[in-house]
């Protein structure tokens, strides 16, 4: 099993201060394709899931270290259901990272900006061949 499932149900924040985002974050874990490079300048592409998201940005884990700066693609699959189908609705989002904060078990945890994103609502919609695959200008 992929080191980001595993800690799906670990909670990466503990702040407790007052909230200072001014979006509303979802907290499902949705599963989530992440493609860019790493730390070490090589190209990446894996699942996770998302410890929360807003229109603003998200925030996950990875079992790969990434500089803050760096710019990823994201398909977020908008259901929690375990399934194979690609019929669900998605969102593509191109980001830049914020903040990339070492956490356990060699995880990375990143903390995202969104740059840009659209819905799709069918493979159709994406623009690529590959279903679950964002659309590449």
């Amino acid at each position: 099993m992929d080191i980001n499932r595993k800690l799906a149900d670990y909670l990466s924040d503990s702040y407790e201060g007052s909230e200072r985002r001014n979006k509303p974050r979802i907290y499902d874990p949705f599963p989530t394709t992440v493609e860019g490079v790493d730390a070490n300048g090589e190209a990446f592409k894996c699942q996770t899931v998302l410890d929360n998201f807003s229109a603003g940005g998200l925030y996950l884990r990875l079992a790969r270290r990434v500089e803050q700066g760096t710019e990823l693609d994201f398909v977020i699959r908008l259901s929690t259901a375990p399934t194979n189908e690609t019929d669900r609705a998605r969102v593509v989002m191109h980001g830049v990272v914020l903040r990339a904060e070492p956490r356990p078990c060699d995880t990375c945890g990143v903390a995202v900006a969104s740059i840009r994103y659209h819905f799709l609502w069918s493979d159709a919609d994406s623009g690529s061949s590959i279903p679950g695959e964002p659309a590449r200008a």
